[in-house]
């Protein structure tokens, strides 16, 4: 696993967002985290996503993207 670049990430996301909402489609969990982890992004870090944001309400790309980076830079840690 190796470390993200928060600029790339921001931009694949927010041409997922775009795309979807072009097509009046939703993004899902595993869209979203692979357009932020591209390569690095895995089940298990999908699974923590979802757990992570089934109360969270309305919440912004930002904190979208922050959210799955501290969670990748956890999980690295924990290895």
């Amino acid at each position: 696993m190796s470390q993200i670049d928060r600029f790339e990430a921001k931009a694949r996301l927010e041409n997922l967002f775009a795309e979807s909402k072009a097509n009046n489609e939703g993004a899902g969990i595993p869209e979203v985290v692979e357009a932020v982890l591209g390569d690095d992004a895995d089940e298990e870090i999908v699974e923590l996503v979802l757990m992570a944001m089934e109360d969270s309400g309305e919440i912004s790309s930002e904190e979208i993207l922050d959210g799955i980076l501290k969670l990748h830079e956890w999980r690295l840690n924990q290895t």
